[in-house]
């Protein structure tokens, strides 16, 4: 339990950006405003990409210490984070 409590901490902010982003979108639904609601989806988009990318991979990689790890395993991070965030915004 506090394990699942430590991945939470790392990514409240991601979470609270992604809850108040699809409040903003639902409130603004009726507004005529193309261009906000197109930059409050792609927020939306790239919070879950974020959130879908750190928990697959917790359960790819366990927890990678950057000042210790190898590049190998930080460029696999970090390419995990970008990809999903490309797919996400790709796909919608």
């Amino acid at each position: 339990m506090s394990n699942l409590i430590e991945h939470f901490k790392r990514v409240w902010f991601e979470c609270l950006l992604l809850l108040l982003t699809g409040a903003g979108l639902y409130i603004t639904s009726g507004i005529n405003e193309p261009v906000f609601r197109l930059f409050m989806f792609k927020v939306l988009l790239f919070s879950a990409s974020q959130i879908h990318a750190h928990i697959t991979r917790q359960l790819i990689f366990p927890y990678i210490n950057f000042k210790t790890a190898d590049n190998k395993q930080k460029l696999m991070v970090i390419a995990i984070h970008i990809s999903a965030a490309y797919l996400y915004a790709q796909g919608g």
